[in-house]
């Protein structure tokens, strides 16, 4: 099961979109990555700018780095998969699109 092309080679008689929900999946989950690292280093270097306005230690610049990057990285790999997973649906004539709220 670690052979992604014969995995799609597998299901793609039993289900059709699955390559292209496979490829949602992989540009979500790097998305989420692209914008943890964006994110620490946006904020990371924010705190090095202001730091002398700011007055905690230097410690707890990476910890809030992290902090932040986690959030945004959770809320943009948590957006995207959820639209990838109302597409796959919408595939399969399960669910419809039309029904979520946002994506």
């Amino acid at each position: 099961m670690n052979d992604i092309k014969s995995l799609k080679e597998q299901q793609r008689e039993k289900h059709p979109g699955f390559d292209g929900y496979l490829d949602c999946m992989t540009r979500a989950l790097f998305t989420g990555l692209a914008s943890f690292c964006l994110g620490f280093a946006g904020t990371y270097f924010v705190q090095k700018a202001v730091q002398t306005k700011l007055h905690y230690p230097v410690k707890y610049n990476i910890l809030l780095s992290s902090l932040v990057a986690t959030g945004i990285a959770y809320q943009t790999t948590s957006t995207r998969t959820k639209s990838c997973q109302a597409a796959w649906m919408a595939y399969e004539d399960k669910h419809t699109v039309l029904k979520e709220e946002k994506y």
